[in-house]
């Protein structure tokens, strides 16, 4: 069952960071000594929101990919669930068209803000305690203009469920990127160090995710099985890579498209899915047919264990990306426009000037160590007119010029009235 493993596999690890915890778990429990994985428990609405949280997963995927693959076309991951709860937070300050634009983005469309923000805390917390072997933490942060009064509803709501540090900064002083960079390091263990290059006076809120998992593998690959192998490139080229191998027990299935291998962490509450498409199949379609409706709930309904012969390389990916385009053709443009209501936030009229992902992954025959930080970066709007009282009921001056050189021609001053 020895086959050129495709790089797709470097992609799908994004599904695992679906299921993180709400803060840092710093003690890994010996690995012979593990509990199993805590079962939890939802309510049928909340399944429902699970659902509709791995369609936005695809959504994504699908329409990064797309994007990549007119570009530089190189591997890439993401991380859905860092994206949804940054976005979550700003639409708690969204209202109208917006925030109904940036929920059916999310395929969150029909639920309460109560209702969504109560899931989000649920999961978080609970997903903390299913694997104590397992580094995991999730940090949310609000940095605001501290010129700027924001609405006290709104960072009560970010407080209560997303445990949103919040932070008052003035974007017109250099040090402060260096305080937003530095978040973002902390919240990622050093593997994210950069995220933003500049701030301006124009800057109303950042709004910051950042989720870092470091899991052992279960089944760990023997490192002396590691060999340079040859390696089928998506172009048709040919590469040598470090190839890790070992013969075990695993969950697998395979159909007409890919062949499928569970890869379990530490006391199994997380795996890495390796999807290889079939020979002939190119990401491009096989990314298609991932993401078509039903595919992937089928795909791993049919998993069951096997002895797989198991060839995997090792692999670091480091990615950064804009995400207005992709955003906006998910169906949030509206977000991005001057049109936008975030009058929760502030009385300050402001849209979302970009959203950025910047994500890390390093796979070897221990596990896996990954991170991922999202940053929406909320403008102000340039004002209107202004409405003021002029009232000349007291001593003026005035002056006639002409506008295109500013000669003046005539200056006086009226003091009184006879």
């Amino acid at each position: 069952m020895k086959h050129a493993f495709s790089p797709f596999f470097s992609l799908v690890i994004a599904g695992t960071l679906l299921i993180v915890s709400c803060h840092r778990s710093d003690e890994e429990a010996p690995m012979g000594e593990l509990s199993d994985p805590i079962q939890i428990e939802l309510r049928s609405e909340e399944k429902k929101m699970i659902e509709s949280d791995q369609a936005f997963a695809f959504d994504f995927f699908e329409n990064v990919f797309r994007e990549e693959a007119l570009d530089e076309d190189a591997n890439f991951m993401v991380s859905p669930l860092s994206l949804s709860m940054a976005l979550m937070m700003t639409s708690n300050g969204a209202g109208g068209d917006t925030k109904s634009a940036m929920r059916t983005t999310l395929h969150l469309d029909g639920y309460g803000d109560q209702e969504v923000n109560a899931y989000y805390k649920k999961l978080k917390e609970a997903l903390l305690k299913t694997d104590p072997s397992t580094k995991l933490s999730i940090a949310n942060a609000i940095f605001t203009d501290q010129f700027v009064e924001i609405h006290k509803a709104f960072i009560k709501t970010n407080q209560s469920y997303f445990d949103a540090t919040i932070r008052q900064v003035n974007f017109g002083d250099p040090a402060t990127v260096d305080i937003i960079n530095g978040w973002a390091s902390e919240h990622t263990d050093g593997l994210i160090k950069e995220v933003i290059e500049e701030t301006s006076p124009l800057d109303l809120m950042y709004l910051l995710n950042a989720i870092y998992f470091k899991g052992i593998w279960t089944t760990q690959f023997d490192k002396k099985n590691t060999s340079r192998e040859p390696f089928s490139q998506e172009d048709g080229g040919r590469a040598d890579v470090d190839m890790m191998h070992q013969t075990a027990t695993f969950n697998y299935t395979a159909d007409k498209s890919f062949q499928l291998v569970q890869l379990p962490y530490g006391n199994q509450a997380f795996s890495m899915m390796v999807l290889l498409p079939v020979e002939g199949l190119s990401l491009r379609e096989a990314v298609a047919v991932l993401c078509s409706e039903g595919y992937w709930g089928g795909l791993q309904s049919r998993l069951s264990e096997a002895e797989v012969t198991l060839s995997l390389p090792k692999f670091k990916t480091e990615y950064s990306k804009k995400l207005n385009d992709v955003l906006t053709a998910m169906g949030m443009g509206i977000a991005f426009s001057t049109m936008a209501d975030f009058s929760g936030m502030s009385d300050c009229p402001a849209f979302i000037e970009f959203v950025k992902q910047d994500t890390y992954i390093s796979t070897d025959e221990e596990g896996t160590e990954a991170a991922a930080v999202t940053v929406v970066a909320m403008r102000k709007n340039a004002l209107g007119p202004q409405q003021v009282l002029f009232n000349a009921n007291r001593p003026f001056l005035y002056l006639i010029q002409e506008n295109s050189t500013g000669a003046i021609l005539y200056m006086g001053a009226v003091k009184h009235f006879k």
